[in-house]
């Protein structure tokens, strides 16, 4: 019962750590109307972003393996300790890679507002 709490408890954290982000192709809010050159600019600037943090989900996925393993290790409770950690570590990664994911986006769309405000645009995120 524990472990399948701390299976919940892992999935909600992911999906939360995803909700606020801002794709990298979603429009971009403007304080006045775009100067020249803003669609160049703005395909230029969304190349760059996209890859920003190209290694960083593989990261977050085995980090998150390791940490699912290891807490369902400790909520088996020492029955059938194997599977519940394999399960475990499943869920940790598929977690991890959501959180690393949800980062990447965030860190994306930073940088593309900061590339394009370098550019002269009116962009305010």
């Amino acid at each position: 019962m524990r472990f399948r709490a701390l299976t919940f408890s892992t999935l909600c954290c992911a999906a939360l750590a995803a909700c606020g982000t801002s794709s990298l192709n979603a429009p971009l809010h403007l304080y006045a109307a775009p100067g020249a050159g803003y669609d160049a600019d703005l395909a230029s600037c969304r190349d760059q972003a996209g890859r920003v943090g190209a290694q960083h989900i593989g990261k977050s996925a085995a980090l998150g393996g390791v940490g699912g393993a290891l807490a369902g290790g400790i909520a088996a409770g020492g029955d059938n300790v194997p599977d519940k950690a394999l399960a475990a570590a499943i869920v940790g990664a598929a977690a991890g890679a959501a959180i690393g994911d949800a980062q990447i986006q965030d860190a994306q769309r930073r940088y593309l507002v900061q590339c394009m405000q370098d550019q002269g645009h009116p962009v305010s995120g």
